[in-house]
């Protein structure tokens, strides 16, 4: 998977989004944003790197996380074959429509595992999508979840950079967007600010204090993406997906995989199958 600025869409039949990351799901999400309300569940195992709007976490079990509407955050599992957690989303309309007051309020970003209630609700909640899927007891637990988070998690909205943040939320979309078009060419610093007519310098500083990561450092992590997934669901040789993902060779796409992975592309690949 990987996004930018991302569109959640649920079922007809459910008022949120759901997913479920088992082990072999260990891919890593780089910086996206989205107006959907999310909540992070750590099942089992741990995540080394959960990044959410300027700080680093690493999560247990048990841990619950709460990204609110245009966070910034991005996601990098370590290989554990029992990890698992859950991410449960919120759309902005559907609570717009049962919090009016929803554009006044932010939400606490780290729960960890201090709220026995919620944890009770999430448990059950994976119990029921995993089991029966009886969606009036899924809309329950959905309803009692968002009534938790407001009653004991809410706190009214600083609203100082709200225009600022709009703005710059609108070029980040279209700044993202490009490099995922053009992830497999040969890109420079100079090419992406020379296109929205920046200089490389204000459009390196502009990118690393919004996305709090450089640019070549995010387009690697696009070119990463598009690598697993071929790592993972084809049987095309290392060099190929490095060459064909954008990377100049593949030691330069070993050395990337390893920083985020901490296994050689070859070796994940095997041990996945194992899996």
């Amino acid at each position: 998977m990987e996004f930018t600025y991302e569109i959640i869409e649920t079922d007809a039949k459910m008022p949120v989004k759901y997913i479920i990351h088992n082990m072999p799901d260990a891919v890593a999400v780089p910086r996206h944003w989205h107006e959907a309300l999310e909540i992070s569940y750590t099942i089992h195992g741990s995540v080394q790197n959960f990044y959410i709007d300027g700080t680093n976490y690493t999560t247990k079990q048990g841990d619950i996380f709460v990204i609110n509407s245009n966070a910034i955050h991005s996601v990098f599992p370590n290989f554990e074959e029992n990890r698992k957690a859950l991410s449960l989303f919120f759309t902005y309309n559907f609570l717009k429509e049962n919090i009016p007051e929803i554009a006044e309020l932010e939400f606490c970003t780290f729960i960890g595992d201090g709220s026995e209630a919620l944890q009770k609700l999430l448990d059950e909640f994976i119990k029921e999508v995993e089991g029966n899927k009886n969606s009036l007891h899924l809309k329950a637990l959905i309803f009692e979840m968002l009534y938790i988070l407001v009653r004991d998690f809410s706190a009214p909205k600083k609203i100082v950079t709200q225009i600022t943040t709009e703005k710059h939320l609108e070029r980040l979309t279209e700044i993202t967007s490009f490099m995922r078009e053009n992830y497999a060419e040969e890109i420079a610093v100079s090419d992406l600010a020379n296109h929205f007519n920046l200089t490389s310098e204000y459009f390196s500083r502009f990118f690393k204090k919004y996305m709090g990561t450089t640019v070549l450092q995010y387009l690697e992590l696009i070119r990463l993406n598009k690598a697993y997934q071929l790592l993972m669901n084809t049987d095309k040789a290392i060099s190929y997906i490095a060459y064909s993902c954008g990377f100049p060779n593949e030691k330069s796409f070993t050395r990337v995989f390893k920083k985020v992975y901490y296994l050689t592309p070859n070796k994940y690949r095997m041990e996945s199958k194992k899996s």
